[in-house]
């Protein structure tokens, strides 16, 4: 109870500094001459941030507090352009010397903020394919070409666009077989209901299949409808399940950590043949020690979004193993995608959408 309280003091506190820092940037970028103007630039920044708060914690970490964020982080922005601006007019005038024009420090502040948010925004929507080859020892005719998409978070910012182009993308890679790895929707089916994406999502095709396995906000109470969602678009959904393809290659799909019912992955191999070629597929990257002590060949994950964000792409590589990207451990082919989609908030600074073509062959 107390360590809630504490965080939620932190929480607000930083809101509010974050205002504050919000309304010294537009003082120093208007330059109002009346006191008048200069309480109003304050109030009006106060009353903005804590209208989409307030706004915001009626229905946290859904839907209206998703708003809130979009507002935090264009202020969060806004603190990084001034802190470029910060370092260029320094540049300016103590190494080079130059003449004071504060007028032209601002316009390249202003600049600076809108290429920020543009690329953020370019970031989340322009998704960019990766190649990966995985060898393995054990027997496979033919190679097969594997589509991981993860993180789609299908809602009110990512929708019927955006799987048309993922469709497209993925037409264009001749995919074999298409995996989804979690977090299907963002939290909800309403707004997939409501734009009628079932329709767009039922054109994702591959020869061996389209696979899902559910991320942790599709738990959010609509798992069933979710599931169900996804069942009648076309879409497998591997719920702690395994099935075989062509004939030579097993898919395990594990349910996210919030599944009381999740098995463990010794007790999901045990049910399948791992002379053949294994591939595990589940929502987050946590389990690397589990998966890396067993018969796996490739294993296929998402959940982070590889931070997203600055400062958090880097933040989070002091907390876990594998971010984004591979790793291989002892046997295992590890690769966690930053995801397709993007979740409660459309920006992607230090990190892009993407989807991964991976090549799974045969050594012999």
């Amino acid at each position: 109870m107390q360590s809630d309280i504490i965080m939620w003091f932190f929480f607000i506190v930083v809101t509010q500094i974050l205002a504050l820092t919000t309304s010294v940037i537009l003082w120093w970028l208007i330059k109002p001459k009346r006191s008048i103007t200069k309480k109003a630039i304050i109030s009006s920044v106060f009353i903005i941030n804590n209208v989409a708060l307030i706004y915001g914690l009626s229905e946290f970490w859904r839907e209206r507090f998703h708003v809130y964020l979009v507002v935090g982080i264009l202020q969060g922005f806004m603190i990084y352009a001034a802190l470029i601006t910060a370092a260029i007019a320094l540049i300016y005038y103590k190494l080079l010397k130059g003449q004071c024009r504060p007028k032209l420090i601002r316009s390249i502040g202003i600049m600076i903020y809108i290429g920020i948010v543009s690329l953020a925004v370019f970031n989340a929507y322009s998704p960019v394919v990766h190649q990966l080859t995985v060898t393995t020892t054990k027997p496979l005719n033919e190679p097969i070409d594997i589509a991981l998409v993860s993180d789609t978070h299908l809602g009110r910012w990512f929708g019927n666009r955006q799987i048309d182009r993922l469709v497209n993308l993925i037409d264009a890679q001749d995919a074999d077989m298409v995996v989804l790895a979690g977090d299907i929707m963002n939290d909800t089916t309403i707004y997939y209901d409501k734009t009628n994406m079932h329709e767009r999502l039922s054109k994702l095709r591959a020869p061996f299949g389209v696979y899902a396995v559910l991320g942790n906000h599709d738990y959010l109470g609509y798992e069933e409808a979710i599931a169900e969602a996804v069942t009648d678009a076309g879409i497998t959904v591997l719920d702690n399940e395994s099935v075989l393809l062509n004939e030579s290659v097993w898919l395990v799909g594990r349910s996210d950590d919030v599944d009381s019912t999740r098995l463990s992955a010794s007790e999901l191999l045990s049910k399948v043949d791992t002379d053949k070629p294994t591939i595990f597929l589940e929502h987050r990257p946590t389990a690397l020690e589990e998966i890396s002590d067993l018969p796996v060949d490739l294993h296929l994950s998402g959940h982070t979004h590889g931070g997203q964000i600055f400062p958090l792409t880097m933040l989070k590589q002091w907390f876990q193993p594998l971010v984004h990207g591979t790793k291989n451990i002892e046997n295992t082919q590890f690769l966690v995608s930053s995801g397709y989609g993007f979740g409660p908030v459309p920006f992607r600074l230090g990190t892009r959408s993407e989807i991964w073509m991976i090549r799974l062959q045969s050594a012999s």
